[in-house]
């Protein structure tokens, strides 16, 4: 396979894969909204150059399709499709183009439009509208002729380097497309969870200090997940050579049914002056593309020294290395989020109900816990197991208006088909805060797959007079 032409704003996004069954004779272009007519261009070798690839950050994404009109054209009467489509800012600041490419189901070649800039894009988008009024569905045709009649979409940019990247954001399956038809109600409806403004968040399993493992999200054949490391969970065999680090800590991933494996460095080095030294040693993710048809996956790790050494160290579940189940396609979306409860007392036990509003005090900062539970429900995740894995829990926040990280939320348990996550009131950060603060807001959110997100209401806790730091001065 040839080197992938992408640019930056999707180079770690990407799965390089055929999308489409195009026909090799060719794809032939419509009339744009403005009236542009394109010429032809041959059909790509799809998954063989590295041109084409899906897609599943957000960066390209159809909105919606509806039925239009009937547009008459040398004798032919064409349904129309209106459509809109939304590209990240990032996408558009690099020049790429959105592009639709469409066909009926008695077609054996594609057609394609452009998008047109419009109004009404959420923060971070761009917004183009398009119009299909050729190529569609013949008006006039029979009862049983409008039952099998279909017309597949498939959205893309194209960047300036001839890359074509299709919109997978709503579509698990990577040779699948968009369709229209008669049992969706000749329509592709909006879908508001998904890419609207959320960066997607990495699957990730994170190897933690204190020998925590932590695993964000579910782990899906076919896409990405990123592995991180504490590099303090192997300390020994860090040798240098006239000064400089010798050593190396890697991982190893290997895919079942399989047996293929793949390793990668998990260390890095600041180098002031572009010196590395020892005292500069930090972890660096490392990201793997889990094979299609991959049901499992097992991890485990290597701390050696070169430079004439032969110190070797490993983190590898005492021999039996870490596994993790990998599912074929992603799981079910979160359907419900609720039962919140809280406990703002010293009892520290949880009660139902979370007040919309708290005033933290010097008494709750000092003395009493603040922490708040809620209930999430994924169909498939949630009712088939315990452990709190393949979910994306965690909590928005901000103070004074001041967007804070975004924070994992602790895995509590099962409660029936739900599983509970809590989260901790930052006490002691609010209680460091750089000035006094009035207002903290905070929202949890959970996601089966890191794009689209279910939220519990939004909350706020603002401070009592009583809760002060001294380092604050008069401010209090």
């Amino acid at each position: 396979m040839g080197t992938p032409y992408l640019l930056s704003f999707t180079a770690r996004a990407l799965t390089l894969v055929g999308l489409l069954v195009v026909s090799g004779c060719g794809v032939q272009d419509a009339v744009i909204d403005e009236g542009e007519e394109f010429s032809t261009e041959d059909a790509p070798l799809l998954g063989a150059d590295g041109r084409d690839a899906a897609e599943r950050k957000c960066n390209v994404v159809l909105r919606s399709v509806e039925r239009g009109a009937t547009t008459c054209t040398s004798g032919l009467c064409w349904w129309n499709f209106n459509g809109v489509m939304d590209v990240s800012s990032a996408a558009v600041a690099e020049g790429a183009k959105p592009k639709v490419l469409f066909k009926n189901i008695d077609s054996t070649t594609w057609t394609l439009v452009s998008g047109t800039k419009t109004s009404g894009a959420p923060a971070g988008f761009t917004r183009y509208k398009f119009k299909l009024s050729k190529n569609t569905i013949r008006d006039g045709m029979s009862a049983t002729a409008y039952s099998r009649a279909n017309v597949q979409l498939a959205p893309y940019v194209l960047t300036t380097s001839g890359a074509r990247l299709f919109d997978h954001n709503r579509i698990g399956n990577e040779l699948a497309n968009y369709v229209v038809d008669q049992n969706g109600g000749w329509r592709v409806g909006e879908d508001a969870a998904v890419c609207m403004g959320d960066a997607l968040e990495p699957r990730a399993l994170d190897f933690q200090n204190g020998w925590r493992i932590q695993q964000r999200g579910a782990l899906v054949a076919g896409e990405p997940v990123t592995i991180t490391y504490a590099l303090d969970r192997l300390t020994t065999c860090r040798g240098t050579h006239n000064g400089f680090p010798a050593w190396d800590l890697r991982a190893f991933v290997r895919f079942a049914p399989s047996g293929t494996m793949v390793e990668g460095t998990v260390r890095g080095f600041d180098a002031p002056n572009g010196v590395p030294s020892n005292a500069g040693a930090k972890s660096v993710p490392f990201e793997v593309n889990v094979p299609s048809g991959t049901t499992s996956l097992e991890v485990w790790f290597k701390n050696s020294t070169g430079a004439g050494s032969t110190c070797e160290a490993w983190d590898s579940n005492l021999g039996a290395n870490y596994r993790f189940a990998v599912s074929a396609s992603a799981a079910a979306r979160v359907e419900w989020v609720g039962n919140a409860g809280s406990s703002f007392s010293r009892a520290c036990s949880r009660s139902d109900g979370v007040p919309a509003t708290f005033a933290m005090d010097s008494y709750t900062q000092q003395r009493a816990c603040a922490f708040v539970e809620v209930d999430v429900w994924a169909p498939g995740v949630t009712d088939s197991g315990d452990s709190g894995v393949g979910l994306f829990a965690q909590v928005e926040s901000s103070r004074d208006g001041v967007v804070l990280p975004v924070k994992d939320l602790a895995f509590v348990g099962r409660v029936g088909n739900d599983w509970r996550f809590r989260f901790e009131v930052p006490k002691s950060e609010l209680f460091y805060a750089p000035s006094p603060w009035s207002s903290f807001e905070y929202q949890v959110r959970f996601s089966s797959e890191g794009r689209a997100w279910k939220r519990d209401v939004k909350r706020v806790i603002t401070r009592d007079s009583s809760f002060c730091n001294p380092a604050w001065g008069s401010g209090c």
